[in-house]
């Protein structure tokens, strides 16, 4: 019997690898690891039964009396609590227009917000059947609201980019009744939040990120109205929350995690781990020549000091994205930041680093680099088919199609071009080497660029492969992201 088989982690025993997480919090890669005082919690609320109604209301009188906020509501994730305070919002808990949602003719239904701070969640936003008004000035926000508005929603970690601030929004909403929604969830929590103090409605953390509390949970604080309203359209009540069961477990072990970072949490001990960790990873990968390293400092919401790897593309053969894979092929398993990983740096953050972590850190970078230094880049291969002209591009989903017309220009080993199939259409990019071929394109919906990465085999009348299927927002871009949603087969003929 193998090794994965008698192993006490339950992740090896069904062969999967756990890794050194450099990357912060991002679900992708399974949150923050909880609290040994919130996976205490979660066990002993496990033997025991309870009301939720009743539980939520006490949970959330003693969150809100921690945080210093009026009301709060424990959510299945922060997502979650973004939709259920835009039914809030819309609905109340009004039974008629609760058991409507997402219908919501004859209702409040637009949800404005500034175009540099829609993202992938507001999606959270629109299923509720709202209609998202973008503004960018002072006079588009007043034109906004020339027709009802049911909420203003703001993504915290922009705010401060935007032509249209937090108080030029507050001054035409409070007139109106009309609430305003932060959504804060990659930010730390602060008692008091600072955008409550600043006048905003409601506001949402993640409960399984920078909290350590269960990776499925999430907070929703503000207006005691509007957050029992929420908790109203959420599970277990009969309405368009139902989906969204968050556990007695969670519920206790989110409020345990709270109780700690605000009453019990060492910032300074921490910030001093953090800065000793990152010395030890660059003392390491200072050790190969062309390698350099520099402290990102806090900014703005990001309150974690972090490292940039930097390094000489003339000596060292690697970009970041093949450092990233190699050290996460590589044992022990490390996972680095797909969004910083760029032609001659990535960043490692500090924060979900574990005792001992930053040596092997250092130490598998420093071996990857170190590798590399002998690597020369190759120059392409000569085209081996001229792909210029039109072709039938069709993609084959898990369950379905979709059919594109696309006219491709190649120019050496560069390939541009446009597509267009209903309701998708852009440009064309790619490269092809021997008869390898890439091809990328995508289309932006809402507050998401969705993207296909087209590999296969290129002929002169036919082509097929493999194709990955991802979006991202344009705060966060990168191969993890832009690969989420699987892959595809995908097949082209040539019709002229």
């Amino acid at each position: 019997m193998n090794d994965a088989a008698t192993s006490n982690n339950p992740y090896l025993a069904i062969g999967v690898r756990p890794f050194i997480n450099c990357c912060s919090v991002r679900t992708m890669h399974g949150g923050s690891l909880m609290l040994p005082q919130v996976r205490a919690a979660v066990a002993e609320a496990a033997r025991h039964f309870v009301n939720l109604d009743e539980l939520m209301e006490k949970a959330g009188a003693r969150i809100a009396e921690i945080t210093g906020s009026e009301g709060a509501l424990v959510t299945c994730g922060s997502a979650a609590a973004v939709a259920l305070g835009t039914m809030a919002c819309v609905a109340g808990n009004d039974p008629i227009k609760m058991l409507r949602l997402p219908d919501t003719t004859g209702m409040a239904n637009r949800v404005v917000m500034v175009k540099n701070q829609r993202f992938a969640y507001d999606q959270a936003i629109r299923m509720s059947g709202t209609i998202i008004v973008e503004v960018e000035t002072i006079e588009e926000l007043d034109r906004a609201f020339e027709e009802p508005v049911a909420m203003v929603a703001v993504l915290g970690t922009h705010e401060h980019e935007s032509q249209v601030r937090m108080e030029d929004l507050l001054a035409r909403t409070k007139p109106r009744g009309v609430p305003v929604m932060v959504d804060a969830a990659s930010e730390h929590l602060v008692k008091p939040s600072p955008w409550l103090t600043r006048g905003a409605d409601l506001v949402i953390y993640s409960g399984g990120k920078f909290l350590r509390g269960p990776q499925t949970s999430g907070l929703l604080l503000g207006r005691k109205d509007l957050v029992e309203a929420a908790w109203r359209n959420a599970s277990p009540h009969q309405a368009l929350g139902r989906p969204m069961k968050v556990s007695k477990e969670d519920v206790i072990g989110l409020l345990t995690a709270v109780e700690y970072w605000i009453e019990h949490r060492d910032v300074n001990d921490e910030v001093a781990r953090w800065t000793g960790q990152n010395a030890e990873i660059a003392r390491f990968v200072e050790a190969v020549p062309g390698v350099r390293t520099e402290i990102v400092a806090p900014q703005n919401v990001v309150v974690v000091p972090a490292l940039r790897i930097i390094w000489d593309r003339t000596k060292i053969g690697i970009d970041g994205a093949g450092l990233r894979l190699a050290v996460l092929e590589g044992t022990p398993r490390i996972m680095l930041d797909d969004h910083s990983a760029k032609e001659d740096r990535i960043t490692i953050d500090p924060f979900q680093l574990q005792p001992g972590e930053a040596a092997d850190v250092g130490r598998a970078l420093a071996r990857a680099l170190e590798s590399a230094r002998i690597t020369e880049p190759k120059p392409l291969a000569p085209p081996a088919v001229d792909l210029s002209g039109e072709w039938e591009v069709r993609v084959r989903f898990l369950h379905g199609e979709r059919v594109h017309k696309v006219t491709l220009n190649q120019s050496g080993n560069a390939i541009s071009g446009e597509q267009h199939s209903q309701l998708f259409e852009g440009a064309v990019s790619g490269l092809i080497e021997a008869s390898q071929i890439a091809l990328s394109f995508g289309t932006r919906y809402e507050g998401s660029n969705i993207r296909y990465n087209f590999a296969g085999e290129a002929g002169a009348k036919a082509m097929s492969g493999t194709v990955k299927l991802g979006t991202s927002t344009d705060h966060h871009q990168g191969p993890v992201n832009l690969a989420q949603f699987g892959t595809a087969k995908w097949s082209a003929t040539k019709v002229g």
